[in-house]
């Protein structure tokens, strides 16, 4: 009688191609995660105005109430008019009718409520959008914002000491604005955006968990594999 021959080693291929599928999964789930995630911070209306209550860095230009303001357009273009108010104290009040448009044509143009109401918050102030115009024609638009008797804004309110009970403000910060224009959103672009940055993510949590799994999974049968490999070896000795 023969002793039965020894098991044949095992083989590592499939643990490998098991483990490196994963991980290919998961760094692909990454990807997609950090583009969800970039795609929805680029659809949330930031930096349109500062803790400070000045222009953010999303602002194309600030108005003031009562005040003549003209906008150079290239013309084919929207914008979104915000207003901008104390966070602690101040009430919203501006409307679209409140703003008239003067195209450089000289012709009254059409203000409108925009399509994506948006709304911001920094330090001690806020912003909300409340009215949008289109700039069909290339040249320059006067635009002027004429509110109503009870209108309170952050300009009006601001001398001297009363400025100081603001927040985030000092004896020698500059005036806080009334309102602010932007570049226009629709709500064609805005659900775009919102479909590809919510998809984005639910396919990086769907990575992140199949090549989590399959990593996992490969690296155990990898130690497993390369044990048995190991006494296969061992028992041919």
């Amino acid at each position: 009688m023969y002793p039965p021959p020894p098991p044949k080693p095992a083989s590592t291929t499939g643990p490998k191609i098991l483990t490196f599928s994963g991980i290919a999964v998961l760094l692909l789930g990454i990807v997609a995660l950090i583009f969800g995630i970039t795609t929805m911070v680029s659809n949330l209306p930031l930096n349109v105005v500062t803790s400070q209550g000045q222009p953010g860095s999303a602002a194309l230009a600030a108005l003031t109430v009562s005040e003549e303001f003209e906008l150079s357009s290239a013309g084919c273009l929207s914008y979104d008019l915000w207003e901008v108010q104390q966070s602690s104290t101040g009430q919203f009040g501006l409307e679209r009718d409140t703003v008239s448009v003067i195209g450089p044509d000289g012709n009254s143009v059409a203000v409108e409520p925009t399509e994506v109401s948006g709304s911001s918050s920094v330090g001690g102030f806020k912003a909300q959008s409340f009215a949008s115009f289109s700039a069909q024609k290339a040249g320059r638009y006067t635009i002027v914002i004429t509110p109503g008797p009870d209108y309170s804004g952050p300009s009006t309110n601001f001398s001297g000491s009363e400025g100081l009970s603001a927040d985030g403000l000092s004896a020698d910060s500059p005036a806080p604005v009334d309102a602010v224009i932007t570049e226009g959103s629709d709500f064609s672009s805005f659900f775009t955006g919102l479909f590809t940055s919510v998809g984005g993510i639910i396919l990086g949590v769907f990575g992140l968990l199949v090549g989590g799994g399959l990593t996992i999974g490969g690296i155990a049968w990898w130690i497993n594999a390369s044990g048995r490999r190991k006494r296969g070896f061992t028992s041919e000795v």
